[in-house]
């Protein structure tokens, strides 16, 4: 699935049955490349992160979590921690390991089951996710391929 496709998809607290957002971003971590957080667009006032780990299902029409109490202030979240903010690889430039820039991330493919990356893709190139070093406040960093 793609980023962009999950972008809009409802998140449901299994217990009360309510709405508590919509998947508005997603954060990744490298080594091994994976979904780290899902950023919720909510009806209140600040940002608000569901890491990964606390997904019940990810389903065709809505996300399930066990809880409202698993979604987190993203004040509440260090900068180091893979659900930061800062790691939403989309809008960023791709930079190999040689400082070699190739081009901006557009999307990003993973499993919806297990999260893995399966592929970053920019206009004109895509790179395996296991090309994925690191995302940072400027730059997608990535291995250069053998």
């Amino acid at each position: 699935m793609l980023f962009t496709e999950a972008r809009g998809r409802a998140v449901m607290d299994l217990t009360t049955a309510e709405t508590l957002g919509t998947v508005a971003a997603c954060t990744v971590a490298p080594s091994p490349a994976r979904v780290a957080g899902l950023r919720l667009k909510t009806r209140g006032r600040g940002h608000y992160t569901l890491p990964w780990d606390d997904v019940g299902s990810f389903g065709q029409d809505e996300i399930a979590v066990e809880g409202a109490g698993r979604i987190l202030d993203e004040k509440d979240i260090e900068p180091d921690s893979p659900s930061h903010a800062v790691h939403d690889p989309i809008g960023k430039p791709v930079l190999t390991e040689a400082g070699l820039r190739k081009g901006t991330v557009i999307d990003v493919d993973f499993d919806e089951e297990s999260g893995r990356i399966t592929r970053l893709l920019t206009a004109d190139e895509q790179f395996s996710g296991d090309e994925l070093l690191g995302v940072g406040s400027y730059a997608v960093v990535v291995a250069v391929p053998q």
